[in-house]
């Protein structure tokens, strides 16, 4: 199998993993699933706190910049997953496609829009599997916004990227980013995760029970943490994908500003994805604690104390 075949394999069984285990895709629809072990998709409310935030911020963004209403723009996701942002943006009367490489994931996304209670109107949504990269690729198709949300990492060459966006998109067209930068993570970032995590371990109010470590021990604590933030295995191999981290903040961020007008970009969170999943207190105390670790990691990132290790970026072609 060559990379992209790989790539698409990863995601396939990573997929068909969780729905074996109950798990919905779906921002109105998500279900508690005790399958995830330290991932917000374990609790619908998590779910609010994270993917739904970024969504609205998508949402706003797109609403603020767009020259059309939402019924007269075209928007395609690059990379859709299972479709649940799709899905969401064509409940808001967007006319939306959204392409992966992914079989199972195109496969499910369809089957959720089919079956969506919340839209009566099923033909603003169609989903396609392929390679975003491949010149037969919507040929002599046009959109107004692109939307890439944690995908334009996996793609090796930036430049052919960034050519396929501006052969289809509009003139005055959107390009919206909304992406992971691993690379960014340092040893302050890991130094402060790894305290958040043994204190709530300490007290017995997170996912993995461990003791406190010291010397030796904590250094290697570190490292392996440092290659879990990173998706990585002890060799730098990343774990998820054959195409994850393929890009970094610079690849993607200068390739971006060299080919399209910036008109907003922000640095976003350091952390609090990694562990609100894993917090294992009472339902209440648990969102609260959620809460808290979001809005204080945005903070920390504000003031420049982390390093945030993702962004949100609007360009106009």
């Amino acid at each position: 199998m060559d990379k992209t075949e790989l790539e698409a394999k990863a995601f396939d069984d990573q997929i068909r993993e969780r729905m074996k285990h109950g798990h919905i895709p779906d921002l109105r629809e998500v279900k508690p699933c005790d399958y995830f072990y330290n991932n917000p998709w374990r609790r619908p409310e998590l779910v609010q706190l994270d993917m739904v935030e970024s969504f609205q911020l998508i949402l706003k963004s797109i609403q603020s910049y767009s020259k059309n209403s939402s019924k007269d723009t075209k928007v395609l996701e690059v990379g859709c997953g299972p479709g649940y942002m799709s899905l969401e943006l064509a409940r808001h009367q967007y006319q939306v496609t959204g392409l992966d490489v992914s079989s199972a994931c195109i496969e499910l996304a369809r089957n959720l829009s089919e079956n969506d209670p919340h839209r009566d109107n099923k033909d603003n949504l169609r989903y396609f599997m392929g390679n975003f990269t491949n010149p037969d690729i919507f040929k002599g198709e046009k959109f107004d916004v692109i939307l890439f949300f944690g995908s334009l990492h996996h793609f090796p060459k930036q430049s052919h990227v960034m050519e396929k966006i501006k052969h289809i998109l509009n003139s005055e067209g959107l390009v919206v980013v909304h992406e992971p930068a691993r690379d960014r993570y340092n040893e302050g970032n890991v130094a402060l995760s790894h305290l958040v995590r043994t204190l709530l371990s300490a007290t017995d109010s997170f996912y993995k029970e461990s003791a406190v470590p010291s010397g030796k021990e904590l250094n290697q604590e570190l490292e392996a943490l440092m290659a879990e933030l990173k998706y990585e295995d002890d060799s730098g191999v990343s774990v998820q994908s054959e195409n994850d981290n393929e890009a970094g903040f610079d690849e993607m961020y200068s390739a971006l500003n060299k080919n399209f007008t910036e008109l907003h970009f922000e640095d976003r969170y350091a952390f609090f994805h990694e562990i609100i999943g894993g917090i294992r207190l009472d339902d209440k105390k648990t969102f609260q604690l959620a809460r808290y670790l979001r809005d204080m990691d945005a903070l920390l990132c504000k003031k420049g104390i982390v390093k945030a290790t993702e962004f949100f970026y609007i360009g106009r072609k």
